[in-house]
């Protein structure tokens, strides 16, 4: 502690609240599920961001090209395509919660709340919904990466043949560095 020109220390030690019930064991349990379910909420982020990335790009390039146009209706059809994938990951409704609509985020930030706001350790439901949860997000991103590698290419190639610039996926190293 500072006061004025004046500084004080000392030890401080902390620990648990003798009134709870629950293990050192049990916390620790719920902790290290906390810290599982915080990488999953954050690949979930990822995952997400990647996706409105593409279909933003896609957006724009069609928005560049007259309605009627061949290239600029594929790139709407594959801005839905991708759209549906992500629709698993996130909740779109207006509304948000009040829609009850709920989705791979929804479910994770539910459980979350459930796991870091009870003292004890965590329901052994809880740790199988948080690995199927994390399941779901990996099949989810395996199809959006299967989507890019099939379908991009041959998008790419079509934008070049408009004069327009070819759709990256973000990586991990570029969201990371944009400080995400």
């Amino acid at each position: 502690m500072t006061k004025d020109t004046a500084t004080y220390t000392t030890q401080l030690v902390l620990v648990p609240d003798p009134r709870g019930t629950h293990t050192d064991q049990e916390r620790r349990a719920a902790l290290d599920l906390a810290i599982k379910m915080s990488a999953t909420l954050t690949d979930m982020t990822f995952a997400v961001e990647r996706m409105n990335g593409v279909r933003q790009a896609l957006e724009d390039r069609a928005g560049r090209l007259p309605a009627s146009d061949a290239v600029a209706k594929r790139l709407r059809a594959a801005s839905a395509a991708v759209d549906v994938m992500r629709k698993k990951i996130v909740a779109t409704k207006e509304g948000g919660m009040i829609t009850g609509e709920e989705r791979l985020r929804e479910n994770i930030t539910d459980l979350y709340g459930s796991i870091i706001f009870y003292d004890g350790g965590p329901a052994q439901t809880q740790v199988e919904r948080a690995d199927a949860i994390a399941r779901e997000l990996t099949d989810v991103v395996r199809d959006f990466d299967a989507w890019t590698a099939r379908e991009l290419a041959g998008i790419n190639t079509a934008l070049r043949g408009k004069k327009l610039e070819p759709i990256a996926v973000m990586s991990r190293q570029q969201w990371e560095a944009a400080g995400q």
